[in-house]
């Protein structure tokens, strides 16, 4: 077998069990080397033999002192295999032992399934941040601790469960509140120029980056005669229940003194908003205002805002709950909105230092990360998600991906 005698198929080693009396058939002398005529992606083509996987599994458990390997259900029957090879040899025997799979709605898990997507170019690879690997988690910027207390809610079960997304995507952002800043990010920005107030018109606002809790920290961010805030928080037909800002509405600004009052605004060829003038009421009676959304300053001598490349917004990747069961197969079900893109979104200032000083908290539970690595960098971006910065980015070109979003606040 070694030396090419003989053909795949041909000759097998085999472990002498209990072929005739056991019922398991995981004792029914199984084969322990076989010939394999491919070249390995180490040793070329020196080798034709090669162990199978019920030779090897137990034996390396053994010598690299695993005290119990942990198997999913369909591994029961081969318990008794893994045990018998271990006494056979006389060597350490580790306990094995099985439980469930955890499966999440929405998404496949499998590898043979994932690497079809790979292949297939539907995702960038097995670290795509919709995908549900570990790779493809820490890239898209959860925490390790985040997935320790979600597995820790669920106990270990011998039962299959099928665990819905929102539970996990719950749990992470329960996790993420403990332990990142908040900052003020507009994804798709139009400006808003004050028009009662001088053009040198500017005022030092010192922000905490999480309200409540001083240990986190401020920073100071500027507020000048222009500044952005997101297209969607101005409605040119506003609804009765809608409190943001409309042609003449007020709203109030996060951390600024006064609110604005809309007076005018302008559009394109497409009817798309382009501008907004507004009032800064800092005189007069004062107003109260019903609701208040966060906004971004421009200020050349602070360098604000931060321009970001690229900030990916990401979606379920499937269309629906279980994938598996599309009659087309799952590619049938892929979601084609799964990311959505966002090349002009800008940032507060607060992300230089948020940058240098990541992770922000050491995570619950003593879980340690390389400082600088770029899924460390995360944040909230105020009444938009969790972010981090993705590995695409570049020394003075962020990329962030979205890890988890907000619940939506009634008052917006």
């Amino acid at each position: 077998m070694r030396d090419g005698k003989y053909k795949p198929q041909e000759a097998f080693l085999r472990m002498k069990q209990d072929i005739l009396n056991n019922p398991n058939p995981n004792m029914w002398d199984l084969a322990a080397y076989r010939v394999v005529e491919q070249p390995h992606h180490r040793t070329g083509s020196t080798w034709r033999v090669y162990p199978t996987y019920d030779f090897t599994h137990c034996l390396c458990d053994s010598f690299e002192n695993i005290t119990h390997s942990f198997c999913t259900m369909e591994f029961v029957l081969a318990r008794e295999s893994y045990e018998w090879l271990c006494d056979a040899l006389g060597v350490f025997k580790p306990a094995q032992r099985e439980f469930g799979r955890l499966r999440l709605s929405g998404t496949v898990t499998s590898k043979r399934k994932i690497l079809k997507l790979v292949q297939k170019g539907y995702v960038r690879g097995w670290d795509d941040p919709r995908l549900y690997t570990l790779v493809a988690l820490k890239r898209r910027g959860i925490p390790p601790g985040a997935i320790l207390a979600f597995v820790g809610q669920l106990g270990v079960t011998p039962a299959y469960a099928t665990i819905d997304i929102a539970k996990f995507e719950s749990v992470v952002r329960a996790y993420m509140d403990s332990i990142v800043p908040r900052l003020m990010m507009i994804l798709d920005p139009v400006p808003v120029v004050l028009e009662n107030v001088p053009n040198d018109f500017h005022q030092d606002i010192t922000l905490a980056y999480k309200k409540g809790d001083a240990s986190y920290g401020e920073h100071t961010v500027p507020f000048t005669r222009r500044i952005y805030i997101e297209r969607d928080d101005f409605r040119i037909n506003p609804t009765e229940d809608y409190n943001r800002l409309s042609p003449n509405g007020i709203v109030g600004l996060f951390n600024a003194d006064f609110p604005i009052q809309a007076m005018s605004h302008t559009v394109d060829s497409t009817g798309r908003l382009t501008e907004i003038r507004a009032k800064y009421l800092n005189s007069g009676p004062k107003v109260k205002a019903k609701a208040y959304i966060h906004w971004v300053a421009e200020s050349p001598k602070y360098a604000s805002p931060v321009k970001l490349k690229e900030v990916r917004l990401f979606k379920q990747l499937f269309k629906s709950e279980s994938p598996d069961s599309n009659p087309g197969g799952f590619l049938a079900d892929l979601n084609p909105h799964s990311e959505e893109c966002q090349n002009n979104a800008i940032i507060d200032i607060g992300f230089h230092e948020i940058r240098r000083n990541s992770p922000w908290r050491e995570n619950e539970g003593g879980v340690k990360e390389e400082k600088g690595r770029p899924e460390t960098i995360r944040f909230q971006a105020m009444r938009t998600g969790y972010f981090c910065l993705d590995k695409d980015s570049s020394e003075d070109e962020f990329v962030l991906n979205r890890i988890v979003g907000l619940r939506q606040d009634a008052g917006f």
